[in-house]
């Protein structure tokens, strides 16, 4: 499929709007379709209702009672409304296309796996998708992580980034949020997928974060512009992140946690699955403890770990951050560092870590590590996307 062409004024970008439109993922009748017939093709014969029942079927219930030209004013509408966020439309057989990542999926299906297919086309904001999966890791958790979690993730993601490699995942609250920040303030690339359309921040809180991930990294969305989050949509992008990696690491989880679909996910598609240990008096480590009991996962517990597991060599590690605090003057056994970060919070209002890298002159690894240090310290609390001094007794 060539990749030329970028708005509506080109029949394969006008296509592959339109068809992501028309079909709720996973459609792998769909995808089988574009394969045989090409996009334009396929788009011609879903929007004069003369496609393949199957493909009707998986159709029907998107196209109402819209004539051909509606649907491709819809599809235009579509190309410029990711046009007006700097989201480019891709699809198979495109330069940008993640070809040797979605690969596992007729693989999969060949084995039965339900649900395994690619998508039909990628809405795309920021860099190309290169380096997935073979030099990618997704990194995966609750979002009312611990803070402990939220260190984990941090200092994996930053190890991670720092030999080079991509960091992808959800741009949800907690493990996700703490994986794309330590990537970014480690000057690295991370992918987020999302499970809603390109055009939309979710959570919203998040927005400033997703900004950055645009402008360093890659947003990803096989949904139309305007699609709204739904759980069924979260269960199905999980396949996505797990496809875009060479492993999956599971940071905390609980017994019934969707994050788990995501290790399945990455399981059936032929992935490395590895989880870290936790607490074993933490509910949110359960999840990881059963994918360790069951042999399903390999145990990882730092960045290094992880990177040996699928064959990328580590960079320099990150210094250890400790803590070893005096009860009755919390701040005075604070690791050097830790304690310019400290210093570095303001005392009566939120900011972004990246405002602390600039304050404190840390590389942000150790920024976004130290945080969490004092979090679990109580001497930070987050808000949001940003982090405020929690102690009252600051100097």
């Amino acid at each position: 499929m060539s990749g030329s062409g970028t708005g509506g004024d080109s029949p394969l970008r006008r296509a592959l709007a339109g068809l992501v439109r028309a079909a709720e993922p996973p459609a792998g009748a769909v995808v089988q379709f574009v394969e045989r017939v090409g996009a334009v093709d396929a788009w011609a014969a879903v929007r004069d209702r003369s496609a393949p029942a199957a493909v009707r079927a998986a159709t029907r219930a998107r196209l109402a009672d819209l004539d051909p030209s509606a649907l491709d004013a819809r599809a235009d509408a579509d190309l410029d409304t990711g046009a007006a966020v700097g989201a480019r439309i891709v699809g198979a057989g495109d330069a940008e296309w993640p070809t040797a990542a979605f690969v596992a999926f007729p693989l999969a299906a060949a084995r039965g796996v339900s649900g395994a297919a690619a998508p039909v086309g990628l809405w795309l904001r920021g860099l190309p998708l290169t380096g997935v999966p073979d030099r990618a890791v997704t990194m995966v958790g609750s979002r009312a992580c611990t803070g402990y979690g939220r260190r984990v993730a941090g200092e994996i993601s930053a190890a991670v980034a720092a030999a080079g490699a991509v960091v992808v995942s959800g741009a949800a609250f907690g493990v996700d949020t703490a994986a794309h920040q330590a990537a970014l303030l480690g000057g690295g690339r991370t992918v987020a997928v999302l499970a809603c359309g390109i055009d939309r921040a979710y959570p919203a809180a998040n927005a400033r974060l997703l900004e950055e991930i645009a402008a360093a990294g890659t947003v990803v969305s096989e949904y139309p512009p305007g699609g709204v989050p739904a759980r069924h949509r979260f269960l199905v992008r999980n396949r996505l992140i797990a496809a875009l990696a060479a492993g999956t690491v599971v940071v905390e989880a609980g017994r019934r946690s969707g994050t788990l679909s995501t290790a399945a996910a990455a399981g059936q598609l032929g992935r490395l699955v590895m989880a870290v240990p936790g607490p074993v008096t933490s509910a949110l480590s359960v999840g990881c403890h059963l994918l360790l009991a069951d042999r399903f996962a390999q145990l990882v517990t730092d960045g290094a770990g992880v990177l040996t597991a699928i064959g990328i060599a580590a960079a320099d590690p990150v210094p250890p951050i400790g803590v070893g605090r005096d009860p009755r003057h919390p701040t005075d056994g604070l690791d050097p560092e830790v304690a310019r970060v400290h210093e570095a919070l303001p005392a009566r209002r939120s900011v972004p870590a990246a405002d602390l890298v600039v304050e404190s002159a840390l590389p942000g690894a150790t920024v976004v590590a130290a945080l969490a240090v004092l979090e679990l310290a109580g001497l930070a609390e987050r808000d949001g996307p940003l982090w405020r001094r929690a102690d009252r007794h600051a100097r």
